[in-house]
């Protein structure tokens, strides 16, 4: 095969990543490809497959363990995109000292652990809404509607108290399933 027709070959590879489905050859000076229907169909029997590694003895973790495991990785994944996004609003903070570095992964942490517990008390909230565009609730509305809820202090004729809101029906309800009391 020609160089050029080579390097061409080699692009198309790379740029598809289908080597093994297509059958080459060379006509009339031509680089021509087709799909190698046989390799395509011995393929399809591995759709949908993933194979799981672990260095774990099968004594100590069975095979369901293992794949339950690998599953509960994207509950971690979600908790690290939810501490990273404005629903927690942690921003990243650059420190330089271990001790303000470990207190900073504590917070945000804590702060997972808190909202994951609100998620736990708010789930009959959440599974009584409507589903995806038809939905009310989410746990950034849910935090939305207890922000409206104010204190502020009052100094009138000599006299100062804490003044808070009195919460709407819907923010009585989200502070019910959380168990707080204001």
């Amino acid at each position: 095969m020609p160089p050029s027709l080579e390097r061409e070959r080699a692009r198309f590879l790379a740029q598809y990543k289908m080597g093994k489905f297509v059958k080459w050859e060379v006509k009339e000076g031509k680089l021509l490809g087709s799909l190698d229907q046989k390799a395509v169909k011995d393929e399809e029997v591995w759709d949908g497959c993933y194979v799981i590694r672990s260095d774990v003895p099968k004594e100590e973790l069975a095979a369901a363990q293992t794949v339950a495991g690998y599953k509960k990785l994207e509950l971690v994944e979600q908790a690290f995109r939810q501490i990273k996004t404005v629903q927690l609003e942690v921003r990243p903070v650059y420190h330089k000292l271990d001790r303000r570095i470990r207190s900073h992964v504590f917070l945000c942490m804590l702060a997972y652990y808190l909202q994951w517990h609100m998620k736990q008390r708010l789930a009959p909230l959440f599974a009584q809404d409507g589903r995806e565009k038809n939905r009310r609730w989410s746990f950034a509305n849910v935090l939305e509607r207890l922000k409206a809820i104010r204190q502020q202090r009052v100094r009138l004729n000599g006299i100062e108290f804490n003044q808070i809101t009195s919460p709407y029906q819907d923010q009585q309800k989200i502070l019910e399933l959380l168990k707080v009391k204001l």
